[in-house]
């Protein structure tokens, strides 16, 4: 690896972890202040759950009073009309002791009470109670208005005191209504602060992180005047708020991560294009040297060195010089058809092949081409006789891979072609016991000018195009070719023709 490209790579970590630091950064932060929203909304709920579940103990000993207002061998209610002649006053008296009475009127209820009317009683005993609990009871406190009525209200009180057991679901619900669901317990003492500002051991705050602020609890008894709500650590509550913000950046740094390696990949492939298309052109410059220097020279020894006037030197001259010009001829048409089918400018003509009779005339002619012994095997076993594809791609497809097989094997040459039925494919397995291929070189042997490192060997001539013309003409088809291949094994490439 140069220089350059380490520094490219440098670079590209340097830029990820710079954009990893500053989203743990933000997302820390912002863990932060969902952190604090999250400890704001606690104490609200625990605020208004401590007010409710006051106000329903209230509600419950003001429908008490009602009742035993209501209740006539306890009280007596008679209504009086006062010295004005206009304003009707409700008297309230203990039956067990005739002394403990008091009086009351109310605004907005002026109507004399009839013996046996006991909707203007209830109303009476409704009205009297609500006052009661709007100047006695809301401000946590108990006035005996008379001894039997006094004595009930506090019993009642003390009876429905505060209980942590009944503000449990009441602060449940409105954590529920803020989507909270952290788990949490009450911390009562008899002393505390309604401020945020208490010191807490060190045991309680590693099991419980978040604690509300102190609210009194009016309990007439010595101890638990004064409650908190402990909550155990919110950190999966809040994690769950921020999902959306966990999913965005993740998906921002996958499609970064995503960039910045197609990014190098792209830069790497170009880089190793750039050599196999420098040593293409130095291969192929080789290749139009030769024939137009063995051309020249022929040229030259014909007009120079009287070789017309002997027939056998020209013969010779002109046949090499057809040769070679042949040979140059052929190389520009191979690389004319390779620019026809990356631009998809190549034309197809499908027709009806019959598959026996042309692979044996391709197989026949490597037999009697071939500079080497060669065993050559063709078998078809599938039903398959015809396939519909250009007679001359078709040829030229096969041609070129047993004219790999040949050209990348030993001195004995041993290939065997065979047909076999894949999912709708004719598939032509062209098997080789060449030198094979190392398992990391396999990605690259489609590729355009790509060939195999053989070392010092230079015997083989090639450009590497071959493959990469067989892929295209199967593409070209609708069908597909694989290489499998094992380094001193052979190797073993598949064509696949739609059926």
């Amino acid at each position: 690896m140069n220089r350059q490209a380490r520094f490219l790579i440098l670079l590209c970590a340097v830029a990820i972890a710079g954009l990893l630091a500053l989203q743990f950064y933000w997302i820390r932060n912002y863990y932060a202040v969902n952190k604090a929203g999250f400890e704001k909304e606690v104490n609200l709920a625990f605020e208004d759950a401590i007010k409710k579940e006051f106000s329903l103990r209230c509600d419950t000993v003001e429908q008490l009073i009602v009742g035993k207002l209501m209740d006539t061998d306890e009280f007596a209610i008679s209504s009086v009309l006062r010295d004005d002649h206009r304003t009707w006053q409700y008297n309230i008296a203990n039956k067990h002791d005739e002394k403990d009475r008091f009086s009351v009127s109310f605004p907005h209820f002026n109507i004399p009470l009839a013996a046996n009317d006991t909707i203007a009683r209830r109303r009476i005993a409704t009205l009297h109670a609500r006052n009661l609990r709007s100047e006695d009871l809301d401000h946590h406190t108990v006035y005996y208005n008379t001894r039997n009525l006094g004595s009930f209200i506090n019993e009642k009180v003390r009876q429905y005191d505060f209980d942590t057991a009944r503000l449990r679901p009441v602060l449940s619900y409105y954590l529920a209504q803020r989507g909270i669901a952290v788990p949490f317990q009450f911390y009562m003492r008899a002393n505390d602060s309604t401020m945020n500002n208490s010191l807490f051991p060190k045991e309680l705050l590693a099991k419980y992180p978040v604690i509300t602020k102190s609210y009194p609890t009016y309990k007439l008894a010595d101890d638990g005047h004064y409650v908190r709500a402990l909550f155990t650590d919110p950190f999966f509550h809040i994690i769950s708020k921020m999902k959306f913000v966990f999913i965005s950046s993740f998906l921002l740094i996958v499609i970064v991560l995503a960039s910045v390696f197609l990014l190098v990949r792209m830069w790497f492939r170009e880089k190793r294009l750039s050599l196999i298309k420098s040593d293409f052109i130095a291969n192929i410059t080789h290749e139009f040297k030769t024939p137009i220097a063995t051309v020249s020279a022929a040229v030259e020894a014909l007009l120079d060195f009287d070789a017309l006037e002997d027939k056998e030197k020209t013969g010779r001259y002109l046949r090499h010089s057809k040769n070679e010009l042949q040979r140059l001829s052929g190389l520009v048409d191979q690389l004319l058809t390779m620019s026809i089918y990356e631009n998809n400018k190549v034309e197809c003509r499908p027709e009806q092949i019959r598959i026996e009779e042309t692979v044996g005339m391709i197989v026949q002619s490597h037999l009697v081409a071939a500079a080497k012994p060669i065993h050559l095997s063709f078998t078809n076993n599938t039903a398959v006789e015809f396939i519909k594809a250009d007679r001359s791609q078709f040829h030229h497809a096969i041609n070129n891979v047993i004219d790999n097989a040949v050209k990348y094997s030993g001195a004995a040459v041993t290939i065997s072609i065979e047909c076999m039925v894949k999912d709708h494919f004719l598939v032509l397995s062209v098997t080789d016991n060449g030198r094979g291929i190392s398992s990391k070189e396999l990605p690259f042997v489609f590729d355009k000018f790509y060939r195999v490192k053989a070392g010092n060997d230079h015997s083989v001539k090639g450009y590497g195009l071959g493959l990469n013309y067989v892929q295209n003409i199967l593409n070209l088809h609708g069908g597909w070719c694989l290489l499998k291949s094992k380094l001193g094994q052979g190797s073993v490439v598949s064509l696949a023709w739609p059926i």
